[in-house]
């Protein structure tokens, strides 16, 4: 339970010079920062300041803060910042700097440094983390690394005048090139098969380069090109935790992502994919900036959530995740404000990472920033020093989890029975050539909204998720679920689509949206769609497709025990387009119909299991238009298949939401319970017994709280005002 800060009020990742006046200030933060319950201090170092010449390195804050961390009772983690590197890297390394794809060469203005694929300047970045690692490796207080902040390609340089985008995905530099041709022969292994797969007549290998622009021939190239960009980023992240780790082995090694990868769109910003880095790290998170000053009105509690939840499923194997930033206060860029912050948000936004299974919380910044188009922001006291209301809640948060911290490291979010695929190929359908439909709603990342809709249907009706990477079906990663939802699945490799079919064949169902398998991971049409056999799972093929101006709806045809909570005559909102379909399954049954009567959704038994396909995107449709039939679908599977909810929630205020999260671990459990309406309620609780004679109590207050028992569930009962957050541990 951390918060930024480096020594005075420099902001990120500026340093103060130390002085022995100085110091002294830097030993009150601290103690503040002490006081108000925090077990952790984040600094950070940055490679301007600390190697101004070749070799000659200087870590006099990073060490000072160091030991005042010790000399107060704090812990340590070390934020590196590589991005704002020395101007002697640019003379030493002409051909270093990043290239655009239109050949610009961008030179650095201490941002964005130089290209790591440089040779030279990839050996100079590690001797840093080297040196670094050795000035902390005797600190009592060290406890790890935050590594990269918010890995792009670019970082932090708004290079406007190359393109939307394009200024935080590129390097067209000859060092970037050869390392690509390196990745593309790893994966090809002769210039001939390259030459098949992108349509080319290279004669060697010198020749090759990444697309530039879009052609109607320019796909598989593109695909590869960002598959290239992913894997490097992850690489480049392996690299800077091997050298640290040679030094200090025991130091706890992470990153962070700028926005859950949920949200984002890979191909187009250049954000890493979070399932991979997080392979390569103790520890992955994101930053959570509820309020930020792009942000007009604040994260919803949904969306939040999502995002959450998407953090932790691509965590997993890790055992939890980290929070590497979490706003402390009001949103700043230029004129541009947010809403301020105040203490009952930072008091939600930092239980609800706790709950959701975060491992850390670090809160961006402890002052606010002193300067830059961010100035007077983000501060969790004001410049002077003076301590705010959000300061003393988000401590007392903070204390509480230090003074129970066995309880929370020992309990996890229990697995989930639905899984909903998350398949980053499918955004790179059309290649760079992406549009869609003339008035369509949705925005620039389907995938990211088909991904919300169908998370927000299950969390309105309490059901909790897991999001399940495709890199993870060749390991079983679909063993244990009943339900998989495949949304959005325009594009897909055959090895995805064979797991799927392997899923539904061994006894799982499978709920796919529209165009299911229509691409291969080549960039190639399937000669039938569903593509790689899974027409035979869901028992039909498709017949046409018809694009929609905004919304139309598809009509439930009949009853079926699939569809508990949908009648003949409901409608379904559609969204892009309505798919029909030629059925011909022989158990193979149409469970709505477009306006024209044409099957737009199919229920088909296959090996063990079942699958059904509806012929739209019913996710981003919820998503966008809330149709609570849309949400009923989804909820109605998992009511057919018997999945449990963790926890059963009802509210005295039926318009109030009350959500609830389960922590679980051995002889006990932790519920959390959130109040995330504007009225207050009396919210009931009822989770599974698992023996006699169970105990409550709150531990915020330390009150017990008495509990019932009945048919079998334990039963909590609490009054929460708006926006109340309650934690009780129950054993």
């Amino acid at each position: 339970m951390s918060v930024w800060y480096a020594g005075g009020t420099a902001r990120a990742p500026m340093l103060e010079k130390v002085t022995p006046g100085k110091v002294e200030l830097w030993r009150k933060d601290l103690q503040q920062i002490k006081s108000l319950g925090f077990n952790t201090v984040r600094c950070w170092i940055e490679w301007t300041a600390a190697e101004a010449a070749p070799g000659t390195y200087d870590f006099a804050a990073l060490e000072t803060i160091a030991d005042l961390a010790h000399e107060v009772g704090l812990k340590l983690i070390v934020q590196v910042y590589m991005d704002s590197a020395p101007d002697w890297v640019g003379a030493a390394h002409p051909d270093a700097s990043f290239v655009a794809s239109n050949g610009l060469a961008v030179k650095s203005q201490s941002s964005p440094g130089y290209c790591f694929d440089h040779p030279g300047v990839r050996d100079k970045v590690l001797a840093f983390f080297t040196a670094a690692a050795r000035a902390v490796a005797d600190k009592p207080a060290f406890y790890g690394w935050d590594l990269w902040s918010e890995p792009h390609i670019i970082n932090w340089a708004e290079v406007y005048h190359l393109g939307s985008g394009d200024y935080m995905q590129f390097c067209y530099c000859p060092s970037t090139m050869a390392r690509f041709r390196g990745w593309l022969q790893a994966k090809y292994g002769t210039l001939e098969a390259l030459n098949r797969a992108w349509y080319r007549t290279f004669s060697t290998w010198d020749e090759v380069e990444p697309p530039r622009f879009g052609t109607i021939l320019t796909y598989t190239d593109y695909i590869d090109w960002k598959e290239f960009i992913s894997d490097k980023l992850a690489e480049d992240l392996a690299a800077k935790a091997a050298a640290v780790k040679a030094v200090v082995p025991e130091g706890v090694v992470t990153s962070h992502s700028a926005i859950p990868g949920l949200f984002s769109r890979p191909e187009w910003n250049g954000t890493p994919d979070d399932r991979k880095m997080a392979d390569v790290v103790d520890y992955y998170g994101a930053s959570i900036y509820p309020k930020h000053a792009w942000t007009i009105e604040p994260w919803s509690p949904h969306f939040r959530a999502s995002g959450h939840d998407f953090t932790r499923s691509m965590t997993v194997s890790n055992g939890g995740f980290y929070i590497g930033e979490l706003q402390a206060g009001y949103g700043v860029f230029g004129m541009k404000l947010s809403v301020p912050v105040v203490g009952a948000d930072l008091r939600d936004w930092m239980w609800t990472a706790i709950a959701y299974g975060a491992r850390a919380v670090n809160i961006y910044a402890y002052y606010p920033m002193s300067s830059g188009y961010e100035s007077g922001g983000y501060g969790l006291v004001d410049l002077d020093g003076k301590v705010t209301e959000r300061a003393e809640a988000a401590g007392k948060v903070a204390r509480v989890v230090t003074n129970n911290m066995e309880l929370f490291l020992g309990a996890t979010p229990p697995r989930s029975e639905i899984a909903v695929l998350y398949n980053p190929l499918s955004h790179m359908v059309g290649g760079q050539q992406q549009f869609t439909g003339e008035g369509q709603p949705i925005g620039r990342n389907t995938l990211a909204e088909s991904l919300q809709g169908i998370h927000r249907a299950f969390f309105d009706a309490g059901y909790t998720v897991d999001f399940v990477h495709v890199r993870d079906l060749a390991g079983g990663g679909l063993a244990g679920y009943k339900l998989v939802v495949v949304p959005y699945p325009v594009q897909m490799a055959a090895e995805h689509q064979a797991k799927l079919l392997e899923f539904v064949e061994s006894g799982g169902v499978m709920l796919a949206e529209a165009r299911f398998g229509w691409i291969d991971e080549r960039g190639f049409s399937s000669d039938v769609i569903p593509g790689g056999g899974l027409d035979q799972a869901v028992g039909c093929r498709e017949a046409q497709v018809v694009p929609l101006r905004k919304t139309s709806a598809i009509t439930i045809a009949k009853a079926h025990p699939a569809l508990p909570r949908l009648a003949p005559g409901d409608r379904l909102d559609t969204v892009f387009f309505e798919e029909s379909f030629d059925v011909f399954g022989e158990r193979s049954e149409v469970l709505a119909e477009t306006a024209d009567g044409r099957p737009a959704m199919v229920h088909a038994p296959h090996g063990k299991g079942a699958a059904i396909i509806v012929g739209s995107f019913v996710g981003a449709a919820f998503h966008h238009f809330g149709n609570p039939n849309n949400a009923e679908l989804l909820t109605g599977l998992a009511q057919w298949l018997g999945v449990a909810r963790p926890v059963e929630v009802q509210s005295s205020v039926p318009e109030v939401l009350v959500e609830a999260r389960l922590l679980e671990g051995d002889g006990y459990r932790l519920l959390f319970g959130f109040n995330r309406g504007q009225a207050a309620t009396s919210a009931r609780f009822a989770m599974a017994a698992t023996g006699q004679g169970a105990s409550v109590r709150n531990l915020e207050t330390g009150q017990t709280v008495a509990p019932d028992l009945e048919d079998g569930r334990l039963i909590v009962e609490q009054r929460l005002d708006p926006q109340q957050v309650v934690v009780l541990l129950v054993r």
